[in-house]
């Protein structure tokens, strides 16, 4: 039980990471990860940005505490097996009917799967 929750800290981790990421990106972010031709400085893109990051945040704040006390939260961990599968079912389909080159979506959707299914098997 703690490698589950060791892991699912480091997991956390990436989420906030990530977030703080999204929160702090640009034009130069999107140029160092090969995206600079996605990048829009269109305000309402740069708002749905930002709140997705936050979001992410969020999500690694929950998992942290969830894994401080696995038992008392393994309900939640359960439901949020179920949001990731959503989640990535959502990044797949989107960035496939959008155009998105795979590239750049299938980490995403690739990462929740993972996620969900390591949720559901510990």
């Amino acid at each position: 039980m703690k490698i589950y929750s060791t892991i699912l800290k480091l997991i956390a981790a990436l989420f906030i990471l990530g977030g703080v990421i999204r929160l702090m990106a640009g034009e130069s972010a999107f140029g160092l990860f090969g995206m600079t031709n996605l990048w829009s400085d269109h305000f309402y893109f740069v708002y749905i940005y930002r709140v997705l990051g936050a979001f992410v945040i969020l999500t690694g704040l929950l998992l942290f505490v969830i894994a401080t006390n696995l038992e008392k939260y393994r309900p939640v961990l359960m439901v949020m097996k179920w949001g990731f599968l959503l989640i990535g079912m959502t990044m797949l389909l989107a960035g496939y009917f959008t155009g998105l080159p795979v590239l750049f979506y299938a980490p995403d959707f690739v990462f929740c799967f993972a996620l969900s299914l390591y949720l559901q098997f510990n």
